[in-house]
């Protein structure tokens, strides 16, 4: 006996003309077969199970349509199959194309449209919907408490999700092509399922979202275009996520917030217009996930999450690579390759970095001080940074083991009030190994500093340093070079090649040196680094590496040229002199006192501090640190003081650059002690002369007054024979140097700000009061300060926000 079949036709005889009373006619397991033609009205089906087909498939189409708030296919407890039809409603109110309750579904080769809320919605149903166009209302195929597959589609201009689903569904999506729509695939208070082989493109919120209790599994898919992301979890969501490309998105490659915590692997994420992967509260694991080219950082891990990051390179970021602000986790075996800023950036928190590379960028790891730090770095290797290694900035911990820097111009800078502790560290190539300064604390241990053109280890302002069981070798500088008054304890570390001194400094009265410093003397006879006839301590030479690294960061300053030429052909001058005296030629006399003429701010002081490094470094002086003095710390108040007050800061200078400011005031008169400051210039004019070869003297002020001030003493105009003029800075200059203070503190200048702001250092240059370089620096801060302002009422300012400085944040003159 065969199936029954029941015949639709708009012109046969002996034909049903409405397909709604066929099926109604039609017992249990019948086929309807509907000919070409337009037909209307509402088809339901209840309890029974039929098959409605077009009678020839893929020819003209068959077309059945409702203007009723109702859908045009509606199943109960049924079992229906619908082919090769085209489905559409009129009215926004139906709840959708073709509804299923309790029923066995198939959709096959038919073409799904119009205006309902859902195409197809499958309450506690199952639904194959198979070779399908979907398109043009809110929303696609929706699975509700339902389960079923959607292969082999194509979703398109959908206002808000091609494929739903909620609560207990598990819906397999495979092969399809989605695009044009908020959400390609949305699983929430609940949901799951399977997406997998599919293609997304245009999406406008996540192509796959997921929320709630959601766990869905994506595998093999592709997104592509669009303004939103590639997939989200939010809330508790999670899932398993394998093998996805996610390329030129306008937003992230993988989001994640809320407490979810994905299972992401192998994904690759290329040209996104935010992040790579952004966590932001949340946890999840992402393993061997490649980012490449993301406008921001390649991975942004903020606000309290933890995630686990195993393997993936991120390469060729427009800003840092991974970027960690306020959160923690664990990042092991990622590899960073020409991050455009940073290659990590931590930002408060408490991150675990394991076997860990960056090759490029202006900086390995950076810890920007912001908040507080607790970061641990078990074995790095950080190549090629074109600043530093590792930054550090207080407050805040970074320790770690194993880390390797090589050919970064310094390889770790420790900053303000940071604590940095590393065992089995090695530092090679660059200026200068370690640098120390504010009131850092370093602590290495059984480390390595060697092929620096300057000196191995410098420390600067107040920081501190422990060094123990360490190696320095072959530096163009000093082994350890001490500027700081806070304790450092080199013990028991080894000296190889040094061309300056193993430490220099070691008599200050915090300075602890504990042997070996040095290898072991050289045999009798071998005069190679000896310390000389005398037994005297060997002087350092000038090689010529490490002075021409100290004058290339003046040569970094903004402007001074002519600053720049006179101190280059002083130096010259020196370098040949000293030159000549080894080769026991005469040595042509080359004043080294100096006068800085100029207004202030005009980078007096910083200029003086290089001379005081160039010189130490050319073995003229023995030190080279700089001690600043004005009127105030020279002239006592009672006859005979101010000779023991200018006295005692001579000693200070001893070995290194006395720079007394605005020197002029020296021969001012101020009430009773008007001849105090002519007593302070004839005590300092003949400790000039007393110890001739062992300080210089750099007097600074304006140029007017200082033309009066070396009038006053015959001894000064035959000491000072050589000025210096610091012009003003011009308006574009000023401008240079705060877009270098924008760009140090993490700050962006938009086009319309650079033009507002060189407007306004064109009038600012006008007022003699402004300040040159101190003003610049002083308008930068009054900047950061009106957009702090600016962002107070915003909840949750995003990363471009807090970055960016606009017009606005300009104050006016007299602000």
């Amino acid at each position: 006996m065969g199936v029954p079949t029941l015949l639709v036709s708009l012109s046969r005889a002996n034909a049903y003309r409405d397909i709604g009373a066929a099926v109604a006619a039609a017992p249990h397991g019948a086929v309807v077969v509907v000919e070409p033609g337009r037909y209307d009205g509402q088809i339901v089906v209840r309890s029974k199970a039929v098959t409605i087909r077009a009678a020839v498939p893929g020819g003209p189409p068959v077309l059945v349509e409702s203007g009723a708030a109702a859908p045009v296919v509606y199943c109960e407890d049924a079992q229906v199959v619908l082919l090769g039809l085209t489905l559409r409603t009129w009215s926004a109110d139906a709840p959708a194309t073709v509804s299923a309750l309790r029923a066995a579904l198939t959709v096959e080769s038919c073409v799904v449209t119009g205006q309902a809320f859902n195409a197809v919605l499958c309450e506690r149903s199952t639904a194959h919907v198979r070779m399908c166009d979907v398109s043009g209302m809110r929303r696609g195929v929706a699975f509700v408490d339902g389960s079923g597959v959607v292969e082999n589609c194509r979703l398109w201009d959908l206002d808000e999700y091609a494929v739903l689903s909620k609560r207990d569904s598990r819906p397999t999506v495979r092969h399809c092509h989605v695009r044009d729509t908020d959400r390609g695939f949305d699983a929430f208070e609940g949901g799951g399922g399977t997406v997998e082989d599919c293609h997304f493109t245009g999406v406008r919120v996540g192509a796959v979202t997921a929320g709630g209790r959601s766990r869905p599994t994506v595998r093999r898919c592709r997104v592509s275009g669009g303004r939103g992301s590639g997939l989200v979890f939010s809330g508790s969501a999670g899932g398993l996520v394998e093998e996805c490309e996610l390329t030129d998105l306008e937003g992230c490659g993988v989001e994640v917030s809320g407490g979810a915590e994905p299972d992401v692997r192998r994904c690759r994420i290329e040209g996104v217009g935010r992040n790579g992967i952004y966590v932001s509260g949340a946890r999840g694991t992402f393993t061997d996930c490649d980012v490449t080219a993301s406008r921001l950082p390649a991975i942004a891990v903020v606000d309290g999450a933890a995630p686990l990051v195993r393997g993936g390179v991120l390469r060729g970021s427009r800003e840092d690579a991974l970027l960690v602000r306020a959160a923690a986790g664990r990042y092991t075996g990622v590899r960073i390759e020409a991050p455009g800023r940073y290659g990590v950036i931590v930002q408060g928190g408490d991150p675990t970095l394991t076997d860990l590379t960056v090759d490029g960028g202006e900086a390995g790891v950076v810890l920007d001080g912001t908040v507080e730090a607790d970061v641990r770095l078990d074995g790095a290797t950080i190549r090629g940074a074109t600043s530093s290694g590792i930054a550090a900035g207080g407050p805040g911990r970074l320790t770690g083991t194993k880390v390797r820097v090589e050919n970064a111009p310094v390889g770790l800078v420790g900053t303000d009030a940071i604590s940095v502790t590393l065992t089995d560290a090695v530092f090679s190539g660059g200026v200068v190994g370690v640098t120390g300064a504010g009131e850092a604390a370093l602590h290495l241990t059984g480390s390595t500093v060697t092929g620096t053109t300057g000196s191995g280890v410098l420390l600067r302002e107040q920081s501190r340093l422990i060094l123990r069981a360490s190696t320095l070798r072959a530096c163009g500088g000093d082994g350890v070079q001490v500027e700081t008054d806070a304790p450092v304890l080199v013990d028991r570390c080894e000296f190889v090649d040094v061309t300056g001194e193993p430490v220099r400094g070691a008599d200050r009265a915090r300075v602890s040196v504990t042997a070996p410093e040095q290898p072991a003397a050289p045999a009798p006879g071998d005069r190679a680094g000896s310390a000389g006839e005398a037994g005297e301590p060997a002087r350092p030479t000038s090689g010529g590496v490490d002075v021409d690294a100290v004058l290339a960061e003046l040569d970094g300053m903004v402007g001074l040229a002519a600053v720049k030429r006179d101190v280059r052909t002083l130096i010259q001058l020196i370098r040949v002199g000293e030159q000549r005296r080894r080769a026991n030629l005469p040595v042509p006399p080359v004043s080294r006192h100096l006068v800085f003429a100029g207004s202030p701010g005009t980078g007096k002081t910083t200029v003086a501090r290089i001379y005081g490094r160039l010189l130490a470094q050319l073995g003229v002086l023995t030190k080279g640190q700089v001690v600043e003095v004005a009127r105030v710390d020279l002239v006592g108040e009672y006859l005979g003081s101010t000779s023991l007050k200018t006295a005692a800061a001579f000693e200070r200078a001893l070995g290194g650059v006395l720079f007394v400011d605005e020197a002029y005031a020296l021969a001012r008169t101020f009430g009773t002690n008007s001849d105090f400051g002519l007593e302070a210039i004839d005590t300092l004019v003949k400790l000039m002369e007393d110890h001739r070869d062992e300080t210089v003297v750099i007097v600074a002020g304006y140029s007017e007054e200082m033309v009066q001030f070396l009038a006053t003493n015959p001894g000064l105009a035959s000491r000072f024979t050589k000025t210096i003029e610091f012009v003003d800075y011009a308006p574009d200059e000023l401008l240079a140097i705060i877009s270098a203070l924008a760009g140090q503190h993490g700050y962006d200048l938009t086009a319309p700000t650079v033009d507002a702001l060189l407007d306004r250092l064109v009038e600012a240059v006008r007022d003699p009061v402004f300040g040159n370089g101190r003003g610049a620096r002083k308008l930068f801060n009054a900047m950061i300060e009106r957009q702090a302002g600016r962002l107070a009422d915003v909840a949750a300012p995003t990363a471009g926000q807090l970055r960016t400085l606009l017009p606005q944040d300009i104050p006016a003159a007299g602000d």
